[in-house]
């Protein structure tokens, strides 16, 4: 297995040294084998994929962990490198953001992560950040549901995890935040600012009142 994977591996057993290994992977069995994936060994005879049982540890804090190493162009995930949870995935394709996974495999029983296909990428020994000890961790990552492109504005209640075109539009609206479609916490602050400037009820949620006040478009 690659080095780097063997060190998040020992990161996640010193983070939650109970959790369940049913669920884990490394080197295909006969059906990787028969297939293009990562759990199979490379030119070099390196296995470039881990899977994480989910059981026992906080598997949605872990996949947005190594969906955000993504993003920030950690050479861990440089070329190759992605993250696969709960019927969603994040690679470089769309610029690490959460997307829809449509494999045979929904992962819900364990977190998939892949590095690299270069090889100071993927045996490189650096730490993943993962917190020691073993109480809750904090700050828990934002559950983004799946990016979705045309939705009309105005149509639905967006909130913290919301995804879609329509957060996209109400980002240029309100102003203050990047327009990237997600609704993560900045945009929360944006709208709270927003709600209190125009004299609604506070709660960082975009209902009927919220969409009327930035003048969604009609269609």
């Amino acid at each position: 297995m690659a080095s780097s994977l063997l060190v998040l591996r020992d990161e996640i057993n010193r983070r939650w040294p109970n959790r369940d290994k049913r669920s884990d992977g490394t080197i295909g069995d006969e059906a990787h084998r028969r297939s293009k994936s990562d759990h199979n060994p490379n030119g070099k005879g390196v296995v470039r994929a881990l899977d994480v049982d989910v059981d026992g540890i906080n598997a949605a804090w872990l996949a947005e962990h190594v969906r955000q190493l993504g993003a920030k162009g950690d050479a861990r995930l440089v070329d190759g490198g992605y993250a696969i949870f709960n019927h969603r995935i994040a690679s470089e394709v769309e610029g690490w953001r959460w997307r829809a996974y449509r494999g045979s495999n929904p992962h819900t029983a364990h977190v998939h992560v892949s590095v690299s296909r270069a090889e100071r990428g993927y045996d490189s020994t650096a730490a993943w950040g993962v917190p020691r000890g073993t109480g809750p961790v904090s700050d828990p990552p934002i559950d983004y549901e799946p990016y979705r492109k045309d939705v009309t504005p105005g149509s639905r209640q967006v909130k913290l995890g919301s995804a879609g075109g329509d957060v996209q539009y109400l980002q240029r609206r309100i102003g203050g935040v990047e327009a990237d479609g997600y609704f993560g916490k900045a945009t929360e602050a944006r709208v709270r600012w927003l709600q209190e400037h125009r004299g609604l009820g506070i709660d960082g949620i975009v209902g009927p009142r919220t969409w009327a006040a930035v003048r969604p478009t009609r269609h």
